[in-house]
């Protein structure tokens, strides 16, 4: 699929395919920011994971990427069936209980050069529809929170109808966990 944004460029949007690995890296190392790899971790960004990812698609997870004309990964975001283990973990000590089969966990990421620009806003509207339609989600939680000192991407959930669960400490930094109802 198309998009056009803001800034009148076009992207593609689709899976995560095994030959995008070179790819994959190339925006894990260099299209963030120290400080967005610090916001988004959900794995290490070397070549071992990167290459293991790619080789093990489509695994538990669905890993959609946006395309620029030249053809980078300028966009990544993955939506894992059910929830991590520490994410569990953590709500359940505050009795927080979702079924596994209806909650997805969802961990997004732009290139700092495209945010701003829209992507992020309408990739995540492509993955709700396709979730809405496909899966049977009734939930989509945040992956390890928002961290509490990134205001722009918890404006960006609250816009979405994310809703806060609670926050906790994550090496040194406050975070809160975020859920979507449908």
């Amino acid at each position: 699929m198309k998009l056009t944004l803001k800034n009148n460029k076009t992207v593609l949007i689709r899976l995560l395919k095994q030959e995008d690995a070179g790819n994959l890296f190339n925006y894990l190392t260099d299209g963030l920011s120290p400080q967005s790899k610090a916001w988004y971790a959900p794995h290490s960004f070397g070549w071992e994971t990167v290459n293991f990812i790619c080789n093990n698609l489509p695994g538990d997870s669905d890993r959609y990427v946006a395309i620029d004309e030249e053809g980078a990964i300028i966009a990544y975001m993955i939506i894992k069936k059910g929830m991590i283990d520490y994410d569990r973990t953590r709500l359940l000590m505050k009795n927080i209980y979702f079924d596994q089969h209806a909650i997805c966990t969802f961990a997004p990421s732009v290139a700092d050069a495209w945010q701003n620009s829209g992507l992020g806003s309408q990739l995540y509207d492509i993955i709700e529809k396709d979730l809405l339609e496909t899966k049977p989600y009734k939930h989509i939680i945040l992956w390890g929170g928002v961290n509490t000192d990134n205001p722009r991407a918890f404006h960006f959930y609250t816009k979405k109808g994310f809703t806060k669960l609670g926050s906790f400490w994550y090496d040194g930094k406050e975070n809160e966990d975020m859920v979507k109802n449908f």
